[in-house]
C-alpha cells in the first residue's frame, strides 16, 4: 500500500475548483525554475529565467510545485 499515493489523491480533489496562478512579483526571474522539475506531468515551462507559465490544460493541481517552490511564487486559488 502506498500511503503517499492517498495524500496526492487528496489534494487533487482538494484542490479541484482551484487554478495554479504564478505570482511574478514573488518570483525573482534570475534561475531556472526549480519547481518545474517536480511537476509530475510537465505543466510548467519557463522561457530563459523569466517566470515559468502554466498549461492549465495539463496541469492536476496535485499542489507540489506550490510546496516546493521557495520563493511562494506558485500558488492554487
Amino acid at each position: 500500500m502506498n500511503l503517499f499515493k492517498r495524500d496526492e489523491d487528496k489534494d487533487i480533489a482538494k484542490n479541484a475548483d482551484k487554478t495554479l496562478v504564478v505570482k511574478t512579483s514573488r518570483c525573482p526571474q534570475n534561475h531556472v525554475c526549480p519547481s518545474m522539475r517536480v511537476c509530475p506531468v510537465g505543466a510548467l515551462s519557463q522561457k530563459g529565467y523569466k517566470a515559468p507559465t502554466v498549461d492549465k490544460n495539463k496541469c492536476i493541481k496535485c499542489g507540489k510545485c506550490v510546496k516546493f517552490c521557495p520563493m511562494r511564487a506558485l500558488a492554487l486559488e
